[in-house]
């Protein structure tokens, strides 16, 4: 009898792969995102005048920020839905049919938008599925060192560059972070990797690939982007040459001595107007590390991962987890790290992209 209902099989359609977990991600994220999305065309609030008012202009202002990111055609055929609402529910014939015009409307215009979207998302998908194409397939091994990376974009698409090339006889390691996050930010990184990848060819020092590739990155680097990036070249005898360009500093622990060594060499990021202080400054510093010492690269995504308290996961915790996990495979310590984050993070958002490569000596 209840297959013969329409009005349940319609609800039944349209609520067949709902799940709480999705009705939780629209209203405590992309409903945040949203607004972030329309906020950054609404003026600050005048401290001076009354909630009331201050409310009332908050409002308009994200109507305005609203309708202003329409097309025009669209613009226009949503006030006139608008127009014909109002008409039919202030008119005191109670003309039905301007209220069903202004709904076919509005939902013409919500198809229009669908399909710009799901566009949209697909060549996103694309994006996606290029940018982890070129994530390195590294070895779980390079010389006597065990290895362990991790990857996860906030968005679809991030920021983060991270890369181990492998040679005969050294392998870098390049983990970088592009200002900003989503396509622009993924653009840049494959630029980043392309230009590696080129200077390679006829580089070896670590100092010098990365003077000349700041030389050729920061040409058509737009103003309001920078790039951070660490670069280290392990060589077969154990030794990690590193170079730092304004980048989060490297952790060394020492099992032996049971604590930690910030590698942090001088080094200012790629893109600022420096005036030639760039190459002037950028350091390199030579490292050993012996048996079981571990070496962690890392972006800020990390340590600043933030909870629903907006409390950063700091460096201290990257620190304990690694120094209690020290005795373990490397792929358990990047594991023991992973849980560690995510419970920290609870049902917050994620708010930047998060990367790291783990190395453990023999």
């Amino acid at each position: 009898m209840s297959d013969s209902n329409p009005i349940k099989r319609i609800f039944d359609l349209y609520t067949s792969d709902l799940s709480y977990q999705e009705i939780e991600r629209l209203v405590k994220k992309e409903a945040s995102e949203v607004y972030e999305f329309f906020s950054k065309d609404i003026p600050k609030p005048d401290p001076t005048r009354n909630k009331i008012t201050r409310g009332f202009i908050f409002a308009r202002s994200l109507f305005n920020a609203f309708i202003l990111k329409l097309t025009p055609a669209r613009r226009i055929f949503y006030l006139v839905s608008l127009l014909f609402f109002l008409l039919g529910y202030f008119s005191t014939n109670s003309n039905p049919g301007y209220i069903l015009l202004a709904f076919i409307i509005l939902n013409l215009l919500l198809a229009f938008e669908l399909a710009d979207k799901l566009s949209a998302k697909s060549e996103l998908d694309v994006a996606r599925n290029i940018q982890f194409d070129l994530i390195p397939k590294h070895s779980s091994k390079i010389f006597n060192y065990n290895v362990a990376s991790y990857y996860e974009p906030a968005r679809d698409v991030g920021g983060d560059y991270f890369d181990i090339v492998e040679l005969p006889e050294r392998c870098y390691i390049f983990i970088g972070d592009i200002s900003g996050k989503g396509m622009a930010a993924a653009l840049y990184m494959v630029r980043v990797q392309s230009i590696l990848h080129m200077l390679l060819e006829s580089l070896t020092d670590v100092r010098e690939l990365i003077i000349n590739f700041k030389k050729l990155f920061a040409k058509n680097l737009r103003r309001e982007y920078f790039l951070t990036l660490n670069a280290a070249s392990v060589e077969s005898n154990g030794k990690i040459r590193i170079t730092r360009a304004g980048h989060s500093p490297v952790f060394w622990y020492r099992h032996d001595a049971k604590q930690f060594e910030v590698i942090c060499p001088q080094g200012l990021c790629i893109g600022l107007n420096d005036k030639g202080v760039f190459e002037k400054t950028l350091e390199e510093v030579t490292v050993h590390p012996g048996t079981n010492d571990i070496v962690f690269f890392y972006t800020d995504g990390v340590n600043e991962t933030m909870n629903v308290m907006f409390q950063q996961f700091g460096d201290e915790n990257i620190k304990r987890v690694i120094q209690n996990n020290c005795d373990k495979p490397v792929e358990e310590i990047k594991n023991s790290l992973l849980r560690a984050i995510k419970s920290f993070r609870g049902t917050a958002h994620q708010y930047d992209d998060l990367t790291f490569v783990i190395l453990k000596a023999d």
